[in-house]
C-alpha cells in the first residue's frame, strides 16, 4: 500500500514539475494583457477639472452613484464583455421583484441539473428538489451555484406573461428589465453567465442593474451574509452550507473593505475576472463594476475606485435657489416630491451647475450636469410651448444657461454700466472745463475792451491837454 502511495506521489509530482513551464509562460501572458489593460485610458480623466481616477488593470471599469446615477469614473463603460457570473445579480432581482421569497418554492427540474458540466459552480441540488426561493437566492447570491440559477429562472417565468417555457421568458424579461432600466449594450441568453458568445454586456449596464438592489433590502441582506445553510429538504435529509465569494466581506481578509454591503463575483476562462460591489459609507452610496480583469488584480482595484469616489465627490442636496432656476430656464415644472440630490466634485460651488431636459422611459426628467456630465436628475414637466417661443428667440430649447453664466452676464451688465457712467463723467468734467474756458475767455475780452477804451481814453485826455498848452504858447 505504501508502494502504490510513492508510486502515486511519485507521478503527481512529475506531472506537477512537467507542468511548471506551461504555468509560468500562463502566467506571463496573464500579466502582460493585465499590464495592457492598465495601460488604456480613463475617459473620465479626460474631462477638464475632474478628479482624476486611478489606473486599473480590468479593461472596462465604472463607479456610479445608486441614488443620482451620476457617473464618477469611467474607463471604456460602454465596451461589450462576457459578464461570468454577474449575470446573477440580475436573475436575483427578477426572482425578487416577481416572487415572493418567503411563500415562493423553487422545484429542480431534470434539465437544471444535467446541463451543468465539470468545473461549474453547483451545490449539488437534485431533479425533483425543491427549496424556498430566498434559500434559492442564498445559493444565487453566496455560492454561485448554477444549477439554482437555472431552477430560478423556471420557476419565476411561469409566472410571466407571454409565450414559451418558464426559463425562456425568464430570459426574455431579463433583456426587458436591462432595458428599462437604462442598459444599451446588453443581451442575455442564460440566468447564469455560463460562457455563450451571444451572452454579453457592459460596466455601465451593470452599473445600472446593480444600482436597483439598493431598493431590495432583502437582497442586500442575503449578499450581507457570510455563510447559510439549506436544510434538509424533500428528497435529501443533509444540509448544504456554503459561504460568501466576495472578498471584500469578509472581515478577516485582507482585501476587506468597511464600506462594502454586497455584491458579486465572477469567473470564466473567456471573461477574466469580473466584480460588483456596493458600498454605503453613510453619505454615499456607490456601485463599482471591473470587467475582464486578468490576475490577481480586482480587489485592489475596486478599493482604489471606492476611495477615490468617497473623497473626490460630495453628495449634496440641490439648493432651492438652483432648482428656480433650473425650472425657469428650462420652462419645465419638478414633478418628483423630496429632495433632489447632485455628485459635484469636493469644492465645486452648485452655482456652477447647467440644467438639461430629457426623457427616460417615457418620463420627462431635467438633468443637472457639470462640465457636461450629468450629476443629478429629477422628473420634471417640460411646457413645450415655452421652450418653442424660447427657440423662436433664437434659444436652443431643452438646453439652458448655467447659473455661472448668468452671473457672468450680470457681472458684464455692471461692467458695461460703469464704463457709462465713467464715460458721462468725463464728459461732464469736459463739458464744464470747456465752460470755464469760455467764461475765462469772456472776461479776459471784457477787460481788454475796458483797458482797451480806457488806454483811449488817456490817449484823448493827453491830446487835448497838447492843445491847449500850444493854444497858450501861441
Amino acid at each position: 500500500m505504501k508502494r502504490k502511495m510513492k508510486k502515486i506521489l511519485s507521478g503527481l509530482l512529475c506531472v506537477a514539475v512537467a507542468l511548471m513551464p506551461a504555468a509560468k509562460v500562463w502566467a506571463t501572458d496573464v500579466e502582460e494583457e493585465a499590464k495592457k489593460a492598465y495601460e488604456l485610458p480613463v475617459q473620465s480623466n479626460e474631462i477638464e477639472n475632474w478628479p482624476q481616477g486611478p489606473a486599473v488593470y480590468g479593461q472596462s471599469a465604472i463607479v456610479i452613484d445608486a441614488d443620482t446615477r451620476s457617473i464618477l469614473y469611467a474607463k471604456n463603460m460602454h465596451d461589450k464583455h462576457y459578464p461570468a457570473s454577474i449575470t446573477k445579480v440580475l436573475t436575483a432581482l427578477l426572482a425578487a421583484e416577481n416572487g415572493n421569497l418567503n411563500t415562493d418554492r423553487v422545484t429542480f427540474s431534470q434539465e437544471s441539473v444535467n446541463f451543468l458540466e465539470p468545473g461549474d459552480a453547483y451545490i449539488g441540488m437534485r431533479a425533483g428538489e425543491e427549496i424556498s426561493l430566498k434559500d434559492a437566492l442564498y445559493g444565487v447570491l453566496l455560492a454561485s451555484a448554477n444549477e439554482v440559477s437555472y431552477a430560478v429562472a423556471e420557476t419565476i417565468g411561469t409566472k410571466m406573461q407571454g409565450n414559451g417555457s418558464g426559463y425562456e421568458k425568464f430570459v426574455k424579461a431579463m433583456n426587458e428589465r436591462a432595458e428599462e432600466l437604462g442598459a444599451t449594450d446588453s443581451h442575455f441568453v442564460n440566468p447564469h453567465g455560463l460562457q455563450d458568445e451571444n451572452h454579453y454586456t457592459s460596466a455601465y449596464d451593470m452599473a445600472l442593474i446593480s444600482a436597483e438592489l439598493f431598493e431590495h433590502p432583502e437582497i442586500l441582506e442575503i449578499m450581507e451574509t457570510y455563510e447559510h445553510t439549506i436544510g434538509p429538504t424533500n428528497l435529501v435529509n443533509e444540509s448544504r452550507t456554503f459561504q460568501q465569494r466576495h472578498e471584500m466581506m469578509e472581515t478577516w481578509n485582507s482585501h476587506y473593505y468597511e464600506y462594502c454591503v454586497g455584491g458579486k463575483t465572477g469567473y470564466t476562462d473567456e471573461a477574466g475576472n469580473t466584480l460588483i460591489t456596493l458600498a454605503d459609507n453613510g453619505k454615499m452610496r456607490l456601485i463599482c463594476v471591473e470587467m475582464a480583469t486578468r490576475g490577481q488584480h480586482i480587489y485592489d482595484d475596486t478599493r482604489s475606485l471606492l476611495d477615490y469616489a468617497f473623497a473626490g465627490f460630495s453628495r449634496q442636496e440641490a439648493k432651492s435657489s438652483i432648482l428656480e432656476s433650473a425650472e425657469e430656464d428650462v420652462h419645465a415644472t419638478i414633478t418628483e416630491k423630496g429632495s433632489v440630490y447632485v455628485d459635484l466634485p469636493v469644492g465645486i460651488p452648485q452655482e456652477e451647475l447647467e440644467f438639461e431636459t430629457g426623457e427616460e422611459n417615457g418620463v420627462s426628467m431635467l438633468y443637472l450636469t457639470w462640465q457636461g456630465q450629468n450629476v443629478g436628475k429629477v422628473a420634471a414637466d417640460v411646457d413645450e410651448k415655452a421652450a418653442q417661443r424660447a427657440a423662436g428667440d433664437g434659444k436652443k430649447p431643452g438646453v439652458v444657461t448655467s447659473v455661472r453664466k448668468i452671473l457672468e452676464e450680470s457681472i458684464w451688465i455692471v461692467i458695461g454700466a460703469a464704463a457709462v457712467l465713467i464715460l458721462i463723467a468725463v464728459i461732464l468734467v469736459f463739458v464744464i472745463r470747456r465752460r470755464k474756458r469760455s467764461s475765462f475767455l469772456r472776461l479776459s475780452r471784457r477787460k481788454q475792451r475796458r483797458q482797451e477804451r480806457q488806454r483811449r481814453r488817456r490817449m484823448k485826455r493827453a491830446a487835448r491837454r497838447s492843445r491847449r498848452r500850444g493854444r497858450k504858447r501861441w
